[in-house]
């Protein structure tokens, strides 16, 4: 198992969305979390009336009831439902969509209305019109149904999708060898820890104004998170506090990320030094949200963080309680990490959010200790 053993300290965790776009893959892990649609009722804005609930089952087999209207304008709904079909990595980087389904549409006749007793089960009638829905964010879908298509969101009830990410986690990243490489017993662990997001603010935004930088020899495939993006700070930790503890910037489960990536030569001989810290963000223009690693943070009323000159990136997809992230190398390998790990053309981290209650905290038994 690589290790690293982090000094240093920063009050700062980010979350926001990286395009990826510089990424292609070439191959990647079978043990990865499947990215599946977000269970829940999905509208189009602009066609107000019609949308879809979405479940989502076992072995990601999907149900969509959708409701609409027939042309005399009478409330109408039907059925569609199908296997998820999960995009490859390859597929998922290029073009945004991390799966799709085609099925029939299914209309139901002959069953028990509100004042009625049941009498006999619904008919069931396929309609003469092919269905394909593709999600390109777990939480927004493009319906067709026949020659109609619709843009659709899940409905967000109190928190929109950008603080999704606020709250308590707990957070495991695991880091596959052997299904890639073809390598016996060369996977790294699971390591797992409890973070405490705080709400997002956008880069550049009072007080601290933040703005991510590339490191002067950072590889031209690491991409720096979209303008707009919100980050997400992290609560800080007090390991000599009595009581719990909130684990801050750094922990068991960056251990082995943050052992593969190089520290910027960027401000080196600054007095608080170059730091790891994991960088969170999401873009609410694109829907889309990451994880990089910085390497070097400066700056009291205005914070400069560092990316490069090699990391590690993974592509985040936000539910309301649960994140799965898929992760991969970008640069060149700068610390001698065995290279059954180090394949920028694969995809075989992962990373798994739950959410958890806000009273929860992970904290040592031992004083004054994390670990």
């Amino acid at each position: 198992m690589l290790q690293s053993r982090l000094v240093g300290f920063v009050a700062v965790l980010i979350f926001l969305a990286n395009t990826a776009d510089a990424a292609t893959t070439s191959a990647q892990s079978a043990a990865l979390t499947p990215v599946l649609p977000a269970g829940g009722a999905y509208f189009d804005s602009s066609k107000s009336g019609t949308g879809v609930f979405v479940d989502v089952g076992l072995n990601g087999f999907v149900f969509l009831a959708y409701f609409g209207y027939d042309s005399l304008g009478v409330p109408i709904w039907h059925m569609i439902q199908a296997p998820w079909s999960p995009s490859t990595e390859a597929q998922r980087i290029s073009t945004g969509v991390i799966g799709t389904l085609n099925a029939p549409l299914l209309y139901a006749t002959g069953g028990q209305c509100i004042t009625c007793d049941y009498t006999q089960p619904p008919t069931l009638v396929v309609e003469p019109y092919p269905v394909a829905v593709s999600w390109t964010t777990p939480r927004h879908l493009d319906l067709t149904i026949g020659n109609q298509s619709w843009h659709m969101d899940a409905v967000t009830y109190g928190v929109a999708d950008e603080q999704l990410l606020a709250g308590t986690w707990q957070l495991t990243i695991s880091w596959d060898a052997a299904t890639v490489a073809g390598t016996a017993n060369s996977d790294v662990a699971a390591a797992t820890q409890i973070v405490t997001i705080l709400p997002g603010v956008a880069f550049g935004t009072s007080p601290v104004a933040t703005s991510p930088v590339l490191d002067s020899d950072a590889d031209s495939s690491i991409t720096l998170p979209p303008p707009g993006s919100d980050y997400f700070p992290i609560n800080t930790s007090s390991p000599c506090q009595p009581g719990p503890i909130n684990i801050g910037t750094y922990g068991a489960a960056f251990a082995d990320i943050f052992s593969a990536v190089k520290m910027s030569t960027l401000f080196t001989g600054y007095p608080s030094g170059p730091y790891h810290i994991p960088m969170l963000w999401y873009d609410a223009a694109s829907r889309r949200a990451g994880l990089d690693v910085v390497t070097s943070a400066v700056g009291v009323d205005n914070v400069t963080l560092v990316l490069g000159p090699n990391n590690i990136h993974f592509d985040l997809y936000v539910e309301p309680d649960r994140v799965v992230g898929h992760g991969l190398v970008q640069g060149q390998n700068l610390k001698g990490i065995p290279s059954a790990y180090w394949l920028p053309d694969t995809v075989a981290l992962n990373l798994v959010m739950e959410r958890l209650p806000k009273s929860v905290r992970e904290h040592s038994i031992y004083p004054c200790l994390l670990y």
